[in-house]
């Protein structure tokens, strides 16, 4: 049962000099996140009984599942030779090695489990003549068959189907408040503490179990991603300092095609390998050809090889390649492939038209590309039912780690949101009813460190910061990385750090975005240190991850998984043979 209560010093014995004043709110279930992670676990959650809040410092159904063009991976169909064994095969293969086995096995057993899921929620994909899921022509990359499904809607339609979803079941909503760390108490996890935006109030939630579904951190690269800008790594920042283990941080892909210019649009995505068709080609600045043959390629493949020619010399003015389709539609069959850009890439050729003109739109001018962020691969490193090592911590969608393993596949993030959400929210609802409720004064402490940053004196702004983080991880740990860069980067974070002590905040306390700031700030540094320390650990290829100086990959010794954990405030890592 929920219940709102407000506490003050004087209900605490022995806490008189405690002056924090916080709405306290306890619930069976606490989801962080409400994008399609976090409903979907929040929902199967209430489905079995438990009471359940989510927090989100977006409304419902943002995130990045709103602005994703609502592609998606079901089950594999026997009648085209597709097998689960196939589709697991192609998950490891295009994540090199490092994917968890089990979460992938799960995720490909769960797949048509997870689309009905979906649809029962109000959101229906494309059906062809007969009524049956309507597949992909062309597969995703590093799909080896058709499973992919579409739906005309995309982002916004799933946005608002999951809100309505949220609406329908019994769960009770915080929008417009920020996490700014999980309550801990005896190693284990119950609650968290957080920030209403629009108020300027404290909250605390004490929960029996807490699930992270708040996304990835695709923004620590503003503005070089496609991702929403509050994704800056909030479900890893508190992850790490309630004691989780994260994995494969390194793991950062990147679109290969994404806008170079004008600069309002730097990082939107364009397509991504299978967009360049089966003649499609990349060219340097010189004329000169890069690559071919691009459409059955990972997104890892294609964007390191355009890496490696920027870093020969090949960019131009702009700084990308040039894609350039027009081969597509000199051959036979042309109109076919015009038809099916129209009709499959029409959000991408909307980018286009904005971006570079009516003639490149309609693929008669080459494009100017470059890669940009588009999802985080590592994250908490869980079970098979979301379990964090962490007693009564769960994560899923791009919070978890394991399933992706080195590079995700086209088309596969959505299905693992509604497969992880739905075990995450299952699994926390069950245990909830072996667990207790903590006492309030459990986040004394939390709550004075969040009324603290109002009004802080300090002299640097977090928003300055931030920026500096952003520009630093895109210069120093973007596509192509080195030792000497990734040194650097993790000296300047540990500035960044010691900058930090020192915010100047604004005391108002109404949608106070300089408190904002500082909090998620606090997020992506603990999340930037770990993708650094992780980068520098791999010493090789693999991957979405790229180092120049060890271009290879080290097929001689076992596959590792990086694992980090905090020590004294300071990420660690440790390699970790991975296992079948």
């Amino acid at each position: 049962m929920q219940t709102w209560t407000r506490s003050s010093s004087s209900g605490w014995a022995g806490r008189k000099e405690c002056w924090c004043n916080m709405l306290v709110k306890k619930t069976d279930v606490l989801v962080i996140g409400a994008g399609g992670a976090g409903i979907a676990a929040a929902v199967e959650a209430a489905r079995g009984g438990a009471s359940v809040i989510i927090v989100s410092k977006e409304p419902i159904g943002y995130g990045d599942t709103r602005i994703s063009l609502g592609v998606m991976s079901t089950s594999p169909d026997p009648e085209i030779g597709d097998t689960e064994e196939q589709f697991v095969e192609d998950m490891i293969r295009g994540g090199e090695g490092l994917n968890d086995p089990a979460l992938v096995r799960a995720l490909v057993s769960d797949a048509l489990e997870a689309t009905a899921m979906f649809e029962g929620f109000g959101h229906i994909f494309g059906r062809d003549d007969e009524g049956r899921l309507a597949r992909l022509i062309f597969p995703p990359g590093g799909h080896s068959a058709s499973r992919a499904i579409s739906s005309p809607g995309v982002g916004i339609s799933m946005g608002h189907t999951m809100r309505a979803a949220a609406a329908r079941a019994s769960i009770d909503v915080l929008e417009e408040t920020i996490c700014s760390e999980l309550l801990v108490r005896d190693g284990e996890v119950v609650g968290a503490v957080g920030l209403q935006v629009a108020s300027g109030e404290p909250i605390a939630v004490l929960a029996k179990s807490s699930v992270i579904g708040a996304g990835g951190a695709g923004s620590l690269y503003y503005p070089h991603t496609d991702c929403m800008p509050s994704v800056v790594g909030d479900s890893y920042g508190l992850a790490l300092n309630a004691g989780a283990e994260l994995g494969d941080m390194e793991q950062v892909q990147f679109l290969p095609f994404g806008i170079t210019h004008p600069p309002s649009m730097l990082g939107a995505p364009c397509g991504e390998p299978a967009m360049a068709g089966p003649l499609g080609k990349l060219m340097n600045s010189r004329g000169e050809l890069v690559l071919e043959n691009i459409m059955p390629m990972t997104r890892a493949q294609v964007a390191r090889i355009i890496m490696e020619e920027i870093r020969r010399g090949g960019a131009t003015e702009r700084g990308g390649l040039l894609l350039d389709l027009r081969p597509n539609i000199e051959a036979d069959g042309g109109e076919l492939f015009v038809g099916l850009m129209k009709k499959m890439g029409g959000p991408f050729l909307d980018i286009i038209r904005r971006a570079y003109g009516e003639k490149a739109a309609n693929l008669q001018e080459p494009w100017d590309v470059l890669p940009t962020v588009h999802y985080v691969m590592g994250g908490v490193k869980t079970d098979e039912w979301c379990r964090s090592h962490v007693p009564a911590l769960y994560a899923c969608g791009q919070a978890q780690g394991g399933v992706m393993g080195g590079n995700r596949l086209g088309s596969t993030s959505l299905t693992e949101i509604f497969v992880f959400g739905k075990r995450a929210g299952k699994t926390a609802a069950l245990e909830a009813a072996q667990r207790n409720y903590a006492d309030a004064p459990v986040a004394v402490e939390a709550v004075r460190r969040l009324e603290a940053l109002f009004g802080a004196g300090g002299s640097e702004r977090p928003v300055r910061l931030k920026r500096a983080l952003q520009r630093l991880m895109w210069e120093k740990v973007g596509p192509l990385r080195d030792a000497a860069s990734l040194e650097q980067a993790f000296r300047e974070i540990a500035g960044i750090k010691e900058h930090a002590k020192d915010l100047r905040i604004s005391g108002m306390k109404r949608y106070n975005c300089e408190a904002l700031d500082a909090i998620e700030l606090s997020h992506m540094l603990a999340s930037a240190e770990s993708i650094v320390v992780s980068a520098l650990a791999r010493t090789e290829s693999r991957g979405a991850h790229v180092r120049s100086d060890f271009p290879e990959r080290d097929d001689a010794h076992p596959i590792r998984n990086m694992v980090v954990r905090l020590k004294d405030g300071n990420c660690e890592v440790r390699p970790v043979e991975v296992h079948a």
